[in-house]
């Protein structure tokens, strides 16, 4: 993202007074991620990253002192799974970094950033949740946040779709979550043992908070990953477009998946957010509750 126009964007939403997360992509790879943390600090705005943490070990004091106030970190579970995932050594040059960060926190007397870590549920963590709560409970952290699978069928798609071409002109993913998310069989998970994975997360007490995106009971989560076309019975109504605005690299302007609703570089932010395009995707999303696609989306409910 061109820094400047960061910048003037940030000017441009400083009276709603939001909260500012940088994510991508990696945040900390971009030379001038401290100039748009303090430009965000200055017009008294919150500010968060989400990162893989690689970067922590090369510059702990620069973060400490940026004024973030957290920081979510994404692993999955143990060595050997990130080291398959994300390359042989992520986990120790990430607790290495971490170890960093908390010594910076210490000398200068900061509790910031806090450090969340993500983990996204899948084949290969799903069996590991409750090993890992228990190894994260030396590490320091303020949040375990799971993140679960999401995907969508492809009848799912195509009926979401035939409703957003009825709704919005050319509706298309400007990324490709269509190829990304779109599948039709279950993954390849034991429920019963997910079921008491889960269930044991519930009942034990962590030096650390324990969130689930979707926050959905246990008996959903099993009929979430049993059922292809899943449809929700909690939490239904959508509110993710309410309270949430994704700008991408090139100042798009989208509600949840890559639907553009504007660039908010080239036109004012209010005007996009308040645009015809955006309030007849509102529009759609509050008659239908949630769309065929939505019902596994980890926000909105």
């Amino acid at each position: 993202m061109d820094t400047g126009a960061a910048l003037r964007f940030l000017d441009g939403v400083a009276p709603f007074h939001p909260m500012i997360r940088l994510f991508g992509g990696e945040p900390f790879i971009h030379p001038e991620w401290r100039r748009v943390v303090d430009h965000a600090r200055g017009h008294g705005l919150y500010c968060t990253a989400v990162s893989n943490g690689m970067r922590l070990i090369k510059e702990p004091e620069e973060i400490v002192r940026s004024g973030l106030l957290a920081i979510g970190i994404s692993l999955d579970t143990d060595g050997a799974i990130n080291d398959e995932l994300r390359g042989r050594g992520t986990l120790d040059t990430i607790r290495r970094g971490l170890a960093a960060v908390d010594e910076v926190k210490r000398r200068l007397g900061s509790d910031t950033p806090r450090i969340e870590i993500y983990t996204t549920v899948h084949e290969g963590t799903y069996a590991r949740l409750v090993d890992w709560a228990e190894e994260l409970s030396s590490w320091g952290i303020s949040k375990l946040r799971l993140q679960h699978l999401i995907w969508f069928s492809s009848d799912q798609l195509n009926t979401s779709m035939g409703l957003l071409r009825g709704a919005l002109p050319d509706p298309a993913f400007f990324r490709t979550e269509d190829a990304s998310y779109c599948r039709d069989k279950v993954p390849n998970m034991d429920l019963e043992v997910l079921d008491t994975q889960l269930r044991t997360l519930r009942s034990r007490q962590y030096p650390f908070e324990i969130e689930s995106h979707p926050d959905l009971s246990v008996e959903e989560m099993t009929r979430y990953y049993a059922t292809p076309e899943y449809v929700r019975h909690d939490k239904v109504s959508c509110t993710t477009m309410e309270s949430y605005a994704f700008v991408d690299p090139r100042g798009r302007l989208y509600p949840c998946l890559t639907l553009d609703m504007g660039n908010v570089f080239e036109t004012p932010f209010l005007q996009v957010w308040n645009g015809s395009r955006f309030r007849s995707f509102r529009r759609l999303v509050r008659e239908n509750k949630r769309l065929p696609l939505c019902h596994r989306c980890p926000d909105g409910g």
